[in-house]
């Protein structure tokens, strides 16, 4: 994990098109200070992952850092980064079915204001698959934002 984490910050730099020079002064910091980070020698502070996500056009850097180097990335939903245009409306087509279907499992489980213990099986299988389409939903917005 830690070898994947430290190659995160320069496949972004480089997909970028910046080499460490451009990329150390646009972040503030020294040449030598960015090879640390991308060597994994050194912690990337959150700050420097954030100016990064923004200089490099990268928004799944930050989510990706944090997936992998915080206790609290685990909350973060996966994300599956769709590869064109078509996977897009994939994505999005799936995700608004899907929703519907939960809406309406929900609202029929909920309609008496509780969920009694027949119904607890359906209603956790309904929250997961909110948490398969906050991916789904994400992973098109990481996607569109870099779409200029």
């Amino acid at each position: 994990m830690r070898e994947k984490s430290e190659n995160l910050y320069k496949a972004s730099r480089t997909t970028a098109g910046l080499t460490q020079e451009q990329a150390a002064a646009l972040l503030a910091i020294a040449p030598r200070t960015l090879s640390d980070y991308e060597n994994g020698h050194t912690r990337v502070p959150d700050d420097i992952v954030a100016a990064m996500s923004d200089y490099y056009k990268a928004p799944l850097l930050a989510i990706q850092h944090l997936q992998q180097t915080s206790v609290l990335g685990k909350y973060l939903p996966a994300i599956i980064a769709p590869q064109t245009n078509g996977d897009l409306t994939a994505q999005l087509s799936i995700a608004e079915w899907r929703l519907k279907q939960v809406v309406d499992d929900i609202l029929r489980i909920m309609e008496n204001g509780t969920v009694d213990e027949a119904e607890k099986p359906g209603f956790k299988q309904a929250i997961e698959y909110l948490r398969q389409i906050n991916s789904k939903l994400l992973s098109a917005a990481v996607f569109a934002e870099g779409i200029e």
